[in-house]
């Protein structure tokens, strides 16, 4: 059995949670933690020579030692019941409630948890009132630091005369210029305060939630700062988990629409907490009352399963299976017309990321949803997922590309009112400046052809014909740099990419742009680019948008897409601009599936013109183009058979094949011995029974050969 825990040790470790660093406390509270639990015996006044410790540290004008003395009577209060020591605490942590240091104030509130745990509602009668009264009364931020008026100066000079009787100088930090998290003194700490009074007293709370505490708490979930309105939302988590059964049913309507103002506030860490409190008070909610109040919380539910924040996603997501079961898409075809209106109202928000989600819920509703209850609002979600199209922020702008085309593929009929507006933006975003929004937009226009058929295929190909070859009109970087020399294999391309990232002028005095989560949506334009900020369209990009097209055209109609490849291999070849290497990567990515699209008779005939520039790239410098130039290599040696491929290859081909580790290994690939002395570019003698394709130079290490079991 362990020696019981002596009073010199627990002196000593009260003692220790005073000191200077945040290590040796925490090391401290988690000894005397330990030493303490209910199983393990204390010394006779081991106790009282803990609370002796404490009490001068609550005193002590070093902060660190009023924290530690109430992380020491957070420890022992369980097991100490002196006559009046917890009346003590309790009295003390009122007179420190709005202690100068914050982190006392925390600790503060911690302490009064473990109070309300061991005390019960005594502790709710001792220090509610003062707590309450703490919260109304630094509700409004004082202004005594406001800027005070600069003293007049006599002058003769009108215009200075003028603007001091304009203006009303102000030091940074003051008055209006005070940012909104700072200088709310302890508004925050004595609602955390109140929040550890209702999680210690549990259920015993339910007495004292009066409609002045609720109303006190509601204000707190509309403060300006988010820090407050977060705290705000764990506190009215606490109130929904004193109630249980029928007592809820009173107030449940009262939390559901303050849990829904938070699932919809602008800043993540107050979306987490209302998520938080969502998931707690759904849970506690008898079937039946979880019914009436769907229509109030589950159309914010569902979004904040696409919110852009990871912790926000990834707890609704877990929120939305604990609470729907498998009864999510009945429960929400239920509740279609207050999603829809939920939706359609985030669309308009001012966070970026919020409208973002939305674009994907309406995508979500519209093709997994049932189509009698999503039909009366396809025009309208249709509508609202085109005006998104116009973004001024290129994510939002991707969603709601990616949603129209999901919504055409679920319903090609109902999207016939917008399909000409959606075709002109759709065409135009190929040409986007984002290759992700590029690349989706071909994506939705794949869906297109799925959707309509040659209907679709007569609209776009006339559009690829037009601006597949546009990167041949793409201009030389010799305007800017022309004094540059052609010191590459690539031409100009790699010193002018070199030149322009060291060009001071292209990198001072330019706009800059922020994440703008809480920046004011910048207007929409009427026409299909015409969202605010963009940069001047290239040439190749449009070039570039078009092999993401060729691909899902190949995937539709090959033979369409067939009549392409010729030209997709001399746009292979280009090297004249900077960003040829951005196309390549592009089209050497593309490759492999436009190939397994056609099919090897169709693209068996083009091989040849693809294997110079795809070795090209192979060793062009650039890491990410070299290894989606060398998965193509190997993509087409696979489908045509090594040995024909190798036929197909000039010796530095062959060689650039055996040096590279990029290339992937053949497929059933056996190795051949190459004869010493073979003629160069002579098949060698094969393995008996085996074909094989060899090159002098190889070293034994065959490139391909037919498989083990054809011998």
């Amino acid at each position: 059995m362990a020696a019981p825990v002596s009073g010199e040790e627990l002196r000593s470790l009260t003692q220790l949670m005073g000191h200077r660093t945040h290590l040796e406390r925490q090391r401290a509270q988690e000894t005397m933690t330990d030493r303490l639990k209910d199983d393990k015996p204390v010394e006779d006044g081991a106790l009282d020579a803990a609370a002796g410790a404490l009490r001068p540290m609550l005193h002590s004008e070093r902060w660190e030692d009023r924290l530690g003395g109430f992380m020491a009577a957070a420890i022992i209060v369980p097991r100490y019941d002196a006559a009046g020591f917890r009346e003590e605490m309790m009295d003390e942590c009122m007179r420190l409630l709005e202690d100068e240091e914050w982190r006392v104030r925390l600790e503060v509130a911690k302490c009064l948890r473990v109070l309300a745990a061991t005390c019960g509602p005594a502790t709710v009668d001792r220090v509610q009132d003062t707590i309450l009264k703490s919260i109304e009364t630094n509700f409004d931020r004082d202004e005594d630091g406001a800027g005070e008026p600069g003293e007049e100066e006599d002058t003769d000079n009108f215009v200075d005369a003028l603007l001091q009787a304009t203006y009303e100088p102000q030091r940074p930090g003051a008055g209006e210029m005070r940012h909104g998290t700072e200088g709310w003194k302890c508004l925050e700490t004595s609602c955390r305060a109140l929040q550890g009074l209702m999680e210690g007293c549990g259920n015993q709370y339910h007495p004292y939630l009066t409609q002045y505490m609720r109303n006190l708490v509601y204000r707190t979930l509309h403060h300006p700062n988010r820090f407050v309105r977060e705290t705000g939302h764990f506190a009215v988590k606490a109130m929904s988990e004193t109630l249980t059964g029928d007592e809820l049913r009173p107030l449940a309507k009262e939390f559901a629409l303050r849990i829904g103002d938070g699932l919809s506030d602008n800043w993540s860490q107050v979306r987490f907490a209302a998520s938080v409190g969502c998931r707690s008070f759904m849970l506690a909610c008898p079937d039946d009352l979880r019914q009436e109040l769907f229509p109030l919380l589950l159309p914010h539910m569902c979004l904040n399963r696409y919110y852009v924040a990871e912790g926000v996603r990834l707890y609704s997501q877990e929120t939305w299976r604990l609470v729907m079961g498998e009864r999510g898409r009945e429960e929400v075809a239920r509740c279609i017309a207050e999603v829809v209106a939920y939706y359609v109202a985030q669309s308009k928000a001012n966070n970026h990321a919020v409208r973002e989600a939305a674009c994907a819920c309406m995508a979500e509703l519209m093709s997994k949803i049932d189509k009698g209850a999503t039909g009366p609002h396809a025009a309208t979600m249709l509508r609202t997922l085109v005006n998104c199209f116009k973004d001024a922020s290129w994510p939002v702008r991707d969603a709601a590309c990616n949603a129209c085309g999901l919504c055409v593929l679920a319903c090609p009929e109902e999207s016939r009112e917008v399909l000409d507006e959606l075709y002109d933006l759709w065409f135009a975003h190929l040409w986007d400046n984002i290759p992700t929004v590029r690349e989706d937009s071909a994506v939705a226009l794949g869906r297109c052809l799925r959707a309509y058929g040659d209907e679709a295929r007569e609209r776009i190909v006339p559009r690829l014909a037009e601006m597949l070859p546009s990167a041949f009109q793409q201009p030389h970087d010799s305007a800017k740099y022309g004094g540059l020399s052609n010191v590459t294999q690539f031409g100009v391309a790699q010193e002018a990419r070199r030149a322009r990232a060291n060009d001071k002028d292209l990198h001072t005095d330019q706009q800059m742009f922020s994440c703008g989560s809480l920046a004011p949506k910048l207007q929409r334009g009427g026409g299909c680019m015409d969202h605010g900020f963009a940069r001047d369209k290239e040439p190749w990009e449009a070039t570039d948008g078009s092999i993401y097209l060729l691909r899902e055209l190949a995937a539709a109609y090959p033979d369409a897409a067939n009549e392409f490849l010729p030209t997709v291999a001399d746009l292979a070849a280009l090297d004249s601009f900077v960003h040829c290497f951005n196309l390549w990567d592009t089209i050497w990515k593309q490759i492999p599936a436009i190939a397994d699209h056609l099919g090897k008779r169709r693209f068996k005939p083009h091989v040849a013109a693809l294997v110079g520039p795809a070795f090209r790239a192979l060793s062009c410098g650039r890491p990410l183009t070299e290894a989606h130039a060398a998965q193509a290599i190997g993509h087409m040696r696979d489908m045509l058979g090594p040995n024909i491929f190798a036929g197909r290859l000039n010796d530095e081909q062959l060689r650039q094949m055996q040096a590279s580790a990029l290339i992937p290994a053949a497929k059933l690939a056996v190795p051949v011995v190459v004869r010493p002395g073979a003629e160069p570019g002579r098949l060698p003698q094969a393995l008996p029974g085996v074909g094989s394709v060899g090159h002098e130079g190889n070293g034994g290490a065959m490139i391909a050969t037919a498989a083990p079991w054809a011998r």
